[in-house]
């Protein structure tokens, strides 16, 4: 589920950078795709960040703080 929803944001935020410089013709279609794929690229690693840090604060919560000890 997290991943089906990191990679729909990276798409939409793919399409939503590269379709403005479409529209606006704001600078070389190349430069467009490549700051496109950066902002895509950008927002799944937030994305997943955001959520795998708020799964530990939930597991801390449910389960005390040293629910991991025994990984290390």
């Amino acid at each position: 589920m997290v991943k089906a929803f990191r990679n729909m944001l990276m798409a939409v935020t793919f399409v939503g950078v590269a379709g403005c410089n479409m529209f606006w013709n704001f600078m070389n279609d190349y430069m467009a795709c490549g700051l496109a794929l950066a902002a895509s690229v950008t927002a799944g690693l937030c994305v997943g960040r955001i959520l795998i840090e708020r799964s530990r604060r939930e597991m801390i919560r449910l389960h005390g703080a040293d629910w991991d000890a025994a990984e290390k």
